[in-house]
């Protein structure tokens, strides 16, 4: 995680790190990510980089951790404004998260496979050790609390807040898996439109939803 110099740099300074951050990261991938680049571009030392983060990797997942924590800070506000209705604030968060994706203002960083890149990370046995230190996973585990807190039980079959935050994983990793798939056919001949993308999440989100079956079955 970023060391307690990077927090205690006053906020001209930390402002303009972050955005030759933003810059360099939209320019190109994790992989190609200069930090030389960064330096020159937020004008200070290189060495002073290195008081600030471990490496590249390290600004990457703060920076990408800020941007999740703030589109879930909006999946908290809809779901308030819905009265707690969880499947009609996923419908309408689904806009809400492609424009930001493609069109919002760090589209750039997306459009270079972040979403693949930080699950990736996420999943690597040397950053899982890491990430209960992460200012940004602290942050979105009490969004996640707080849209748990938020939600209308009443409409659920249970009430249990374990399932509870299981199923809103779910229906988020829906929502990646949706936006991630339409994020790869884009580099495709034939690439999925958005109408077809968004059709995909909704058809999953009403399975979901109301059930996949006509009846009951039993699993055994």
């Amino acid at each position: 995680m970023p060391k307690a110099t990077f927090f205690n740099l006053n906020a001209a300074k930390k402002s303009r790190l972050m955005a030759a951050a933003q810059r360099e990261f939209s320019r190109a991938s994790l992989a190609d990510v200069s930090v030389s680049a960064i330096v020159t571009d937020a004008q200070i030392p290189r060495g002073s980089f290195y008081q600030y983060f471990e490496d590249k990797e390290d600004l990457y997942f703060y920076y990408l951790g800020t941007l999740v924590t703030g589109i879930e800070r909006h999946l908290l506000d809809l779901v308030q404004e819905t009265h707690g209705d969880l499947f009609v604030s996923m419908n309408r968060f689904f806009d809400y998260a492609v424009g930001e994706i493609m069109e919002g203002p760090n589209a750039a960083i997306f459009k270079n496979d972040v979403a693949t890149n930080f699950q990736r990370a996420r999943n690597a046995g040397q950053f899982e050790k890491k990430r209960g230190s992460y200012p940004f996973f602290k942050s979105m585990r009490e969004i996640e609390d707080k849209i748990s807190q938020s939600v209308d039980r009443s409409q659920l079959r249970f009430q249990n807040d374990d399932e509870l935050k299981a199923l809103q994983r779910l229906v988020f990793m829906m929502l990646m898996h949706t936006i991630g798939h339409y994020l790869h056919t884009q580099k495709e001949d034939a690439p999925q439109s958005l109408t077809a993308a968004r059709t995909e999440f909704i058809t999953m989100l009403n399975w979901l939803a109301n059930g996949a079956l006509k009846s009951k079955k039993e699993l055994s």
